[in-house]
């Protein structure tokens, strides 16, 4: 960014009135690896709890087969459905709708919280609408897609794309409009273009905001594929689950919950990984 020589020369004499900065303090490796350690070890002890409550319920028979099945069956169906390649098809289907539901919904979320950010009056007119339109249970909405849209992926991506949408939006909305006063000021002074305003200042801040909401997004996204296919699809793992609770199939049902919470675990830390590989420039952390 540009600036005029007077501006510049300011600068300067601030920055040799002001003391340097003390280095940020680093982790330790040592403390940095315990942390690691922590994170992995705590939800496996919670796993093994859990696992270990599983087995003693139904060994002991205090529940039905048909609610709680075993975890050896949920196991067995498990490897049929996923290393067997029976349920391929229905999960290449279900991550085709979230992964449009969930572009879809951030395209429409960054240029909406965009908009209303910076036009007040689109703001006023219509935010109350879509606070509306988010109130409404999508798994009500879901029927009258499938009959204006059919049994197609299309009603499932229109779900998942209304469900990461607003979480995009509404941290859009604050990372645009919630900058640094002192870095605005400082912008304003060196008589910085509205394009140079929003590059440096708005755009990133923005960015800081809007990539911790992918981690919602994507979950959200997921949700909806699969609850738009539980009212009216012809595969997914929503119609697996329908298809498996007709049969009786319940140790079935559990594996494709499973696979559900392991897709969801799996798409969050795809998002966290990639916010901690891209430049700072791009994502500010």
């Amino acid at each position: 960014m540009t600036s005029a020589p007077s501006d510049i020369g300011a600068a300067e004499a601030a920055a040799m009135d002001t003391p340097p900065a003390q280095p940020a303090r680093r982790r330790s490796p040592r403390g940095a690896g315990r942390a690691t350690a922590r994170a992995i070890l705590l939800p496996l002890l919670v796993l093994i709890i859990i696992l270990a409550g599983w087995f003693a319920v139904t060994a002991a028979g205090a529940v039905s087969p048909l609610l709680v099945p075993a975890p050896p069956q949920v196991w067995d169906a498990l490897v049929r459905g996923v290393f067997g390649g029976l349920w391929w098809e229905h999960i290449f289907t279900t991550l085709y709708e979230m992964v449009a539901g969930f572009f879809l919904g951030a395209i429409i979320g960054l240029v909406t919280g965009a908009l209303f950010a910076f036009v007040g009056t689109l703001y006023q007119a219509f935010y109350p609408f879509v606070i509306a339109l988010q109130s409404f249970p999508k798994i009500a909405i879901a029927p009258l897609l499938v009959v204006a849209l059919g049994y197609g992926p299309e009603p499932k991506i229109v779900v998942a794309t209304l469900l990461a949408f607003f979480p995009i939006m509404t941290a859009s909305i604050a990372g645009f409009t919630n900058v640094n006063p002192d870095e605005h000021k400082l912008l304003r002074s060196y008589r910085a273009s509205v394009w140079q305003e929003l590059r440096y200042l708005r755009i990133p801040n923005a960015m800081s905001y809007v990539f911790p909401s992918f981690d919602v997004a994507v979950v959200l996204a997921l949700l909806g594929a699969v609850a738009a296919e539980l009212v009216g699809a012809q595969s997914g793992l929503g119609y697996l689950l329908i298809e498996r609770q007709q049969f009786g199939d319940s140790a079935s049902m559990y594996a494709v919950l499973i696979l559900l919470a392991i897709l969801g675990v799996s798409l969050r830390s795809l998002t966290q990984g990639l916010r901690k590989v891209l430049p700072r420039s791009i994502v500010p952390r």
